[in-house]
């Protein structure tokens, strides 16, 4: 398994206008990205938001990780090419 990768910290504040997420990444964390994008050779990065058990010192309620998933190749081509007999893949 992967290790874990970890940036940025978020938080909901109230406004009048509603209720938005603030969400703060410090250099470093945006290094670890592009270094994620390069080491996958891929363009698009998605990062997951998660609510934290109590909040941070500085009131951060969300951390933010690097999602690593990757679907699996052998149900991802069973979709891509469906039977020839003209069942469906599902």
């Amino acid at each position: 398994m992967t290790d874990k990768i970890y940036v940025g910290n978020a938080k909901t504040i109230n406004s009048k206008y509603g209720d938005f997420q603030k969400i703060q990444f410090h250099k470093d964390d945006i290094n670890k990205m592009v270094e994620f994008m390069k080491s996958e050779g891929t363009d698009f990065i998605t990062i997951d938001s998660r609510e934290r058990k109590s909040p941070s010192a500085k009131g951060w309620t969300h951390y933010m990780e690097v999602s690593q998933w990757k679907p699996d190749n052998q149900k991802a081509g069973s979709l891509k090419n469906p039977k020839k007999d003209g069942d469906l893949p599902f």
